[in-house]
């Protein structure tokens, strides 16, 4: 402590001075001037030690004070007292630095949200060591997560939401905007294409064959009509081959010219395909099949495998990024961002919940009746917590100052205050060299001017 240091000195300094004008007088008796620097320097000194001992007697006894009964008794004041000292300083923390009015009107003045905020954007922006912990954190528990768990509360949900909608009012436009869709012109052609690969199998070729041959049996149900097929035969008139490769021919003439989007058969077809989902919105029978179909679907399928391997991917993505993230540096980030989302089915649902995720942050920092609402919110949770525990201060005090034994809170003080106080040293060194000026000068003005003439006055 700075101030402990110069009182220190100042000490040493006057006694050095007391012995030098001591010295001195003794040769210069009768000088004026001598006589009041050396009163001067007396009271200052006198001051300084009456000040040196005060202090001192606040922590422990003085030196050589402990042989002086009397004086002893009023030393140590605050190892003697610091069972009232510490209930003082209770009450005053609880009921004046801290009372329930002064917290409350310095948590209103406090912009609570918005320095959440910024402490947030802040600690993200510079990857500081909150950042790292509470991301470290936030790992730990999302590996500790029952996905099985997660999964099965989903799909029951999941369930009991698409129980409470009627898909059958949502169906006819469902089908009306994909059928205009390019997705749906996409699966269309596919289907088409699946449908000509189909036909065109050697395969497909024997059963048509094969069906043509039996056919002609199941005619020939007489002797007459067997042999003018025969006949037929015999000239090639009837040559099943040929009729199934004439069929196949004018079968992918067909399919090909359905993926034409202006062919009048495929446009028949789609038309065909809106005409029985319109239905729906007419036909309650068709609803309640529609319906009753649904819940028996919910009923038999269950997705929480499908689910649960989606979320264990889900957190493995994101618990392995954030890994990288507390150990590597930031410009190979991207990189291994890329390296990491390379399901095409998981990348989609981590980019959504990225997006929300920043989307919804945001949000709230642009939105001030959000902001507001929070901001009381938080405030008024603040205000709750401090009626329910607000007794417990002036206790914590009292326990943390109790569990200190005499030196910690003899340092604790002094750590706190004792530059202060040192400096009261000081200012009863100045204040004795000034005083003890001023009674000299007065002293001399009373015995050398005032009585004098007092006692020469002639009545």
């Amino acid at each position: 402590m700075k101030n402990k240091r110069i009182a220190d000195i100042s000490i040493v300094v006057l006694i050095l001075l007391f012995i030098v004008i001591t010295l001195i007088k003794v040769k210069f008796r009768n000088n004026g001037y001598f006589e009041m620097l050396s009163f001067i320097i007396e009271a200052s000194l006198v001051g300084s030690i009456a000040d040196w001992f005060a202090i001192t007697a606040l922590f422990e006894e003085p030196f050589l004070v402990g042989k002086l009964p009397i004086i002893a008794s009023h030393t140590a004041i605050i190892s003697k007292n610091r069972d009232s000292i510490v209930s003082a300083v209770a009450s005053m923390v609880q009921n004046e630095l801290l009372s329930k009015k002064v917290l409350k009107v310095k948590i209103k003045d406090v912009n609570i949200i918005d320095s959440l905020i910024d402490f947030v954007d802040e600690n993200v922006k510079t990857r500081s060591e909150l950042y790292e912990a509470l991301i470290g954190y936030f790992v730990k528990k999302l590996n500790n997560i029952d996905t099985m768990e997660i999964a099965r509360v989903l799909e029951t949900n999941l369930k009991q939401r698409i129980e409470g909608v009627d898909i059958s009012i949502y169906l006819n436009k469902a089908i009306s905007l994909g059928i205009q869709n390019n997705e749906f012109k996409k699966i269309f052609n596919i289907v088409v294409d699946s449908i000509i690969e189909y036909i065109n199998r050697d395969a497909t070729k024997y059963i048509l064959e094969k069906f043509a041959n039996d056919l002609l049996k199941k005619e020939a149900n007489s002797l007459v009509m067997e042999k003018i097929i025969g006949i037929l035969k015999s000239v090639n008139a009837i040559n099943t081959s040929d009729v199934i490769m004439s069929t196949l021919e004018q079968s992918n003439k067909i399919l090909l010219n359905l993926k034409n989007e202006k062919d009048l058969l495929r446009c028949r077809i789609i038309g065909k395909i809106e005409q029985v989902f319109e239905k729906v919105q007419t036909d309650n029978e068709l609803k309640i099949s529609i319906e009753k179909w649904k819940i028996e679907t919910l009923e038999e399928i269950s997705i929480q495998n499908e689910l649960n391997k989606i979320i264990k991917d889900i957190i493995r993505i994101i618990t392995e990024k954030e890994d990288f993230l507390l150990n590597t540096s930031l410009n190979k980030y991207n990189e291994v961002e890329r390296d990491l989302i390379s399901e095409e089915d998981i990348r989609p649902i981590v980019t959504w919940i990225k997006t929300q995720i920043e989307k919804q942050w945001d949000g709230l920092k642009n939105n001030h009746v959000n902001k507001r609402n929070i901001d009381q919110f938080i405030k008024e949770s603040l205000f709750k917590l401090m009626e329910s525990k607000y007794e417990s201060v002036g206790y914590l005090v009292k326990q943390v100052l109790n569990n200190m034994d005499d030196e910690s809170l003899n340092n604790f003080i002094k750590q706190k205050s004792g530059n202060d106080l040192h400096g009261i040293r000081l200012n009863g060194s100045i204040i004795g060299a000034l005083f003890g000026g001023i009674v000299f000068i007065a002293t001399h003005l009373i015995y050398d001017l005032i009585l004098p003439n007092i006692l020469n006055f002639k009545f």
